[in-house]
């Protein structure tokens, strides 16, 4: 007797347990996760009394939570400027005001890579992303020689 043709009483492809064949047969396969927090019994108008009355405007206000006001807003922002209204002026204005730009100058200085290969690459959340193309031990493209598998 051979492994694939197995005990005489084992079950066969229709009658076996695999839970894709027997989901929603079972009672425990349908069950509600419960939400991680209570949310509804601090809130005005679960009852039916207070569902009647309503809220009142002292009790809405006091539920607002007041915007928290940016620190410091362009005048227009950069990405609600039409491209052809973009000049180099405004471009290199942001460019020098921004903070990124002083993390890429560290980021040379400190660990002695090529300003160019910084200089190209994008920043993303204070942190340099070079293009995934270009590497500094990349010499005509091939794995063997440090190139990118991304290519």
């Amino acid at each position: 007797m051979s492994i694939e043709d197995g005990p005489g009483d084992t079950l066969d492809q229709s009658e076996s347990l695999d839970s894709d064949e027997i989901r929603g047969t079972d009672d425990v396969d349908d069950v509600v996760t419960p939400p991680d927090s209570w949310t509804e019994a601090d809130k005005f108008g679960t009852t039916e009394r207070e569902a009647r009355e309503g809220e009142s405007l002292d009790q809405k206000l006091a539920e607002e939570v007041p915007d928290v006001p940016l620190e410091e807003e362009l005048d227009v922002p950069v990405a609600a400027t039409p491209d052809d209204d973009l000049t180099e002026e405004l471009v290199d204005r942001i460019i020098d005001s921004d903070d990124e730009n002083d993390y890429i100058a560290d980021a040379t200085e400190d660990d002695g890579t090529d300003g160019a290969a910084v200089k190209d690459a994008d920043v993303v959340d204070g942190v340099v992303v070079e293009n995934s193309a270009t590497h500094r031990g990349q010499v005509d493209g091939t794995p063997e020689d440090a190139g990118s598998f991304y290519e």
